[in-house]
This record gives C-alpha cells, structure tokens and sequence, in this order.
C-alpha cells in the first residue's frame, strides 16, 4: 500500500479551505484489538486536538490528548491521569524520519482504480473508488467527500506529519494523473490485505462551529513538562508503510517515553 502513502504526501499541498468545527471517528479493524474512538477540534487558525479513547480487552477505558497549535515551537502530548502535558518540539517527527530520502518516490504505482458510485457516509454524499495494488494485492477502499479540501482531513489526522514536500501548484492534475481519481476528504477508509487483514478509519460526525481557543492549549492544573530526550531510543527508525512498522514505532515510542518518566 505504498501507492497511499504517496497519495497523502501530495495530499498534504493541497490548499485548505477555512474550517472551524469538530469531527469524530472510529477506527475499523480487528475487534479483539478494540475500537479507537477519535473527537476532534479544529480552529480557523489550523490549530488541531485529537482526544482518543480506547476500551481494552480488559474492559478498561484508556483516554489520551494531543494538542497541535499552528503556531509556536511545541505541540502537546497529554496525561489525563497524571495531569500532565508533555511539551514535544514540531520537528520531532521530522528529524527521527529524516534520512530516508526517496521513499516516497519510485516507479509509479502499479495500481487499479475503480469508481463505485456515489454513497452517504456520516450524512455526507462522498465518491466510491476501490484501489487495487496489484504489486502486493491489497485493496484499498475510499469514500471520498467534496464538501471539505484533502488538506483538511490531512491536517486533522496527520500526528507531527503534515509538512510533506512536494509541489505547492499543480497538485490535483499530479493526483488525477498518477492515481486516476480526484481527490477529496475521506469519510471513510478501509484497507485489506491480501492475507486477509483489513484496518481503516471512518468519520462519524463532522460539523462546523465554534470551538473555545483553551481547546488548545494545555488544561488548568496540568503540570507541563519537557519531552524525555529520546535519541539513540529508536534505532533504524522510518516512516512506517505497514500497519506491522506503525505498530512497531508506536510501541517502542511508548516504552521510551514510560523508562524515561519512571
């Protein structure tokens, strides 16, 4: 499924479309993993914060925050429990992926596209096109809107990536012409697998109105702190292509970062 991460690469230069409103979802995938529930915020400015919560096989609910203001230096990450808010430098992400030139490039995608009509999906009318990878067999299956810009779903859902280098102009005739369909906001996403293993994302909700500015911005009473220095924690490490490789990043992050605060 590489042709998708160079489909959100291009995404990412696509001029966005003022928006201030909020925007949940849910995660699609394997049930005994349990279902991420994602609420969402959204400024005029771009300033971004995602809550997610997540209900283990235990029963137990695990919440956490990450607040992306669109100005200053850092972002945060919070601890409900803990209350506390790590501060994380905008460029953390950048610099621990940096090194790995060209691996959004290469030979073009080796892909089927088909167009499946027209559905609703969160009282949104969106554009059906399946994606097949003929390289490695997977199937991609998107629902695409064209009320709201592909710039805003890459903005809300990106974490520390939405700073993709690639041409400011021309970027809708590039998509169409490499992936033969238009793009727009994806309501909806599902990806299988040739062995059988299916993920996404879909959106449940998105409405456009007035949000607070303390939305993004630490809580009252959150201790703020510094991020644990994390070099040399993540060796080899890369921008994840696989759900595998995504998996493996976050954990090692989350182990880092739990040996750092003990």
């Amino acid at each position: 499924m590489r042709w998708l991460l160079g489909l959100f690469v291009m995404l990412a230069a696509a001029p966005a479309l003022a928006f201030e409103g909020e925007v949940d979802a849910k995660s699609i995938g394997n049930a005994a993993a349990g279902v991420v529930e994602f609420q969402i915020y959204v400024s005029k400015n771009g300033d971004v914060r995602m809550d997610t919560s997540t209900k283990g096989p235990n029963g137990k609910t695990h919440r956490g925050s990450y607040i992306k203001p669109a100005k200053g230096k850092y972002d945060y990450a919070l601890d409900h429990v803990r209350k506390q808010a790590t501060k994380i430098p905008k460029d953390t992400l950048t610099k621990m992926t940096k090194g790995e030139p060209g691996q959004t490039k290469g030979k073009k995608a080796n892909v089927e596209v088909k167009k499946l009509g027209t559905d609703k999906v969160a009282g949104q009318t969106t554009r059906h096109v399946q994606v097949i990878d003929k390289d490695d067999g997977s199937i991609t299956d998107l629902w695409l809107s064209d009320r709201y810009s592909a710039k805003l779903w890459q903005t809300v859902f990106s974490f520390g990536g939405d700073k993709g280098e690639s041409p400011t102009t021309g970027w809708m005739p590039i998509v169409e012409r490499e992936y033969g369909f238009k793009p727009g906001f994806i309501m909806k996403m599902v990806s299988k697998g040739k062995d059988g293993a299916r993920g996404g994302l879909e959106v449940t909700r998105i409405q456009e109105k007035q949000v607070a500015a303390n939305k993004f911005a630490p809580p009252a009473g959150y201790e703020v702190v510094e991020m644990p220095d994390m070099s040399g924690g993540l060796t080899n490490m890369k921008m994840p292509t696989t759900r595998e490789e995504a998996e493996k990043m976050r954990d090692e992050w989350m182990k880092k970062m739990q040996e750092q605060q003990r």
